[in-house]
């Protein structure tokens, strides 16, 4: 019996020993990991052109990385820090997405039901037009058709006001044949929650992010106090800084109007991929391509981007607004994601000038690991 107890005494010291050294190497590895991550952004960043620029990362889904380089506010010298709240540009339309498929998970909204049983109003070319076709790109809602648009000096109390500015214009096509990316598309998504709903898109949203403790998210209102808002500027193709022209963002909230850090917004996607926010049916639905009439994939879920790196999926999109260049790419079964954050428009497409080199070299960093 006493050499029995001692065989499993020293049994239990040996696991014990032996869990230690791989919880040593794993820590070790993601030290490493870390120290990677940061080498690439911090020698990436003079190069991407951004006057600050934000990076979040996450394994696992938890957040392992977070920077904030360069400046909030150039003037007066303030600097980007990680908690600064940058304009997210069409990195909104995922969080829009999960709102107004939030209300459809609810039974406040039907997917599939033409809009205009919410937007009575709405012209004959709305008949058939769905809360579907709005989230995936399939309305033939028109985009932007200049930059007075793009740089618009007028307040809309709500998105069914923001209506008015292009509702009476013709389709471009036939609901649910084509697939042609629209922000105001996105503007008639956040009305038609409001007409289901009776609460202004602004109440809607500060509702869910309570319900679910998503924190830091805010709408980029001109006339509002935004804390930790940065200042936007516009990088030229010399690399020349300028301050970015005034504009509301009040006729694009739902599609380009929301304001988070890097790290909230990481953390809003992790929240979403883990299953706190979204049924697995409907996480099921955001995350799938959708089909035209004729069968063709989409590269549009609902609301979210939809790809494939390396057979791994992968959900995101990409910003580009007046005094924002943002991107975001989730993949879900690792729990990896990376969000990148300029407080700039910047014009020049090059690799060396682009956030997409960063991104890419990012994603081969943290998935190098094998599945």
């Amino acid at each position: 019996m006493i050499r029995q107890a001692f065989i499993c005494q020293a049994f239990r010291a040996w696991a014990l020993l032996l869990t230690l050294a791989v919880l040593v190497r794993a820590q070790g590895d993601a030290a490493a990991k870390i120290t990677q991550v940061n080498r690439i952004v911090e020698s990436a960043f003079k190069a991407t052109g951004c006057p600050g620029l934000s990076v979040a990362v996450s394994a696992r889904n938890r957040i392992i990385y977070s920077k904030a380089m360069g400046f909030s506010d150039i003037e007066q010298n303030v600097p980007l820090r990680t908690d600064s709240a940058h304009r997210l540009a069409s990195l909104s339309k995922p969080v829009t997405g999960t709102i107004v498929m939030d209300l459809v998970q609810s039974g406040r909204l039907q997917l599939d039901t033409p809009v205009k049983t919410y937007l009575a109003d709405l012209p004959t070319a709305y008949d058939r037009v769905t809360v579907r076709h709005l989230l995936s790109h399939q309305a033939g809602v028109r985009g932007y058709r200049d930059t007075e648009e793009v740089f618009s000096s007028v307040h809309y109390a709500t998105s069914r006001d923001a209506l008015r500015a292009f509702v009476n214009d013709p389709l471009l096509f036939e609901p649910g044949t084509n697939t042609e990316y629209s922000t105001f598309g996105f503007t008639m998504a956040g009305a038609v929650a409001e007409g289901a709903t009776r609460e202004t898109f602004q109440d809607l949203s500060k509702d869910f992010f309570r319900r679910y403790g998503i924190t830091g998210f805010d709408l980029d209102d001109p006339r509002a106090i935004v804390a930790k808002r940065v200042r936007g500027y516009l990088v030229d193709t010399h690399g020349k800084i300028a301050n970015t022209r005034a504009y509301d963002a009040s006729n694009k909230y739902p599609g380009g109007g929301f304001t988070a850090s890097a790290e909230d917004y990481l953390r809003f996607a992790i929240a979403v991929g883990s299953g706190h926010v979204l049924k697995p049916e409907t996480l099921r639905q955001i995350w799938t391509p959708q089909q035209t009439s004729d069968g063709t994939n989409s590269p549009f879920g609902l609301g979210w981007g939809i790809s494939q790196l390396e057979g791994r999926r992968m959900v995101g999109f990409n910003g580009l607004q007046p005094s924002a260049t943002a991107s975001t790419h989730y993949f879900p079964q690792e729990g990896v994601g990376i969000v990148l954050l300029c407080n700039a428009e910047v014009t020049d497409a090059e690799d060396d000038r682009d956030l997409s080199k960063l991104m890419a070299d990012l994603q081969k960093e943290l998935l190098s690991e094998p599945r």
